[in-house]
């Protein structure tokens, strides 16, 4: 396929122009494009790995919610740019993200509380409809007029089981991480030690939150009456250390409008865009937004000094490389023992069931070989490999061999929870002889 570079100045589904490239991200890409009104908006490109219904399910889903805290995405589809098929969806434009606003100043007890009824409004629609979001950090929540809104592009089907009770509750835990750096700006509990006790009723939802203590029951209750409830939810808690950041695609709409265009529309959020206007101006003298992540994305444009201790979600952000690599997201520190299914299981899977577990995709096959080199280093139980489908591009970073449909699954699920890659998924591709 093109690199993503490329395809700057191509229209999708004759209505979408693509302005600007914002970020590659592993196999898909976010662009910037004109909606008619004269705000710009992103529009978001996945290439096909025969998976583009299930993304397609996925957005319907979120279609169907058509919650008021959830952003919506104003068109989604199937395109084909030189011979390569992609899925695309077009987001509403925004006005400002929290990540911004909290990279500048703390938030007011009556900003964090309308950020977190909202939050727990749209998770629990998420929850309750079989979906997890995992992206929750600030620069995924957004101020769309008088609405705050928590990005819905990048949402996926909730696993069975414990699994999917575990990353239930990750969605609550980093939702609870979300308000802590709203109200002190600090990403854990140790950190924030000077700002303790936070007032109520945070200081209770951010404690049992990232503790995993409480769900959005518990939440949600005390959020509107400010009592404390007495039970603890069922929902077991997280693996994972409380306030850990999750390895998460930072959001694609911070950088939604081109370094020469200013911002327009008018403020509605109260207070926080007042601080927005002075920010941008701040920005455009330093440089142009960069995309707060743990891994970095790439762009044409420079990068903007790290915020602090604000930044989504790595603590520092390192130098980009050239946007035309079409790099994914790095490999998370996190250990992943017992995650690559035994010898035995990858020699079950035979005939037309030779599944494998993609972690990342390249266009260029030194990159491919690069990650497999890190990973082998890093993580030597996984296995990396470098896997060609087709004998040109993409290249396909697999772990764990060949397996069967049911390891391929649980291989993908336990290697997403553990933060192996963000966008890991499992894939059948059979033999020639069998096609």
């Amino acid at each position: 396929m093109e690199l993503w570079t490329e395809y700057e100045g191509r229209t999708i589904d004759g209505a979408f122009p693509l302005a600007k490239l914002l970020q590659p991200e592993g196999r898909s890409a976010f662009f910037s494009t004109p909606t008619g009104t004269g705000a710009p908006t992103v529009i978001r490109l996945i290439e096909s790995h025969f998976d583009d219904e299930e993304i397609l399910g996925r957005w319907r889903g979120v279609e169907a919610l058509h919650h008021p805290n959830l952003i919506k995405l104003q068109k989604f589809g199937q395109v084909e740019l030189d011979g390569t098929p992609l899925v695309y969806a077009v987001m509403e434009p925004a006005e400002a993200n929290l990540g911004e606003i909290i990279a500048e100043r703390r938030l007011t007890i009556d900003e964090t509380r309308e950020i977190a009824t909202s939050l727990v409004a749209s998770l629990d629609a998420l929850h309750s409809n079989g979906f997890i979001h995992e992206h929750i950090e600030p620069g995924n929540i957004f101020a769309v007029g008088e609405d705050i809104k928590l990005r819905s592009d990048c949402i996926r089907e909730t696993p069975e089981g414990m699994d999917g009770q575990k990353l239930k509750q990750r969605d609550v835990r980093d939702l609870a991480v979300v308000l802590l750096r709203a109200l002190t700006q600090q990403r854990t509990l140790e950190d924030a030690a000077r700002d303790l006790p936070l007032p109520p009723p945070f200081d209770d939802i951010v404690r049992n939150g990232m503790s995993g203590a409480w769900g959005l029951p518990q939440i949600a209750a005390v959020l509107k009456s400010g009592t404390t409830p007495q039970r603890a939810p069922s929902i077991p808690p997280s693996d994972e250390a409380p306030g850990a950041e999750s390895s998460t695609a930072a959001s694609p709409m911070q950088r939604r409008i081109d370094a020469e265009d200013e911002p327009s529309g008018s403020g509605t959020w109260t207070g926080m865009k007042l601080v927005l206007g002075l920010s941008v101006l701040v920005l455009v003298v330093i440089a142009w937004h960069m995309f707060h992540r743990p891994s970095p994305p790439q762009s044409t444009a420079a990068p903007v000094t790290p915020m602090t201790t604000a930044t989504v979600p790595a603590t520092t952000v390192p130098q980009p490389a050239s946007v035309a690599s079409k790099p994914s997201a790095e490999v998370s520190t996190t250990p992943i023992a017992a995650v690559v299914p035994s010898e035995t299981t990858g020699k079950a899977a035979s005939g037309r069931t030779q599944w494998r577990v993609i972690a990342f995709t390249y266009n260029h096959e030194d990159q491919a070989d690069g990650k497999v080199a890190q990973l082998a280093e890093k993580h030597p139980e996984l296995q990396a490999e470098v896997f060609r489908p087709n004998d040109h591009a993409p290249y396909l970073v697999t772990i764990g061999g060949v397996m069967s449909r049911e390891d391929a699954f649980a291989l993908a699920n336990k290697a997403r929870t553990e933060g192996v890659a963000p966008d890991v998924y499992a894939q059948n591709y059979r033999p020639l002889a069998a096609k």
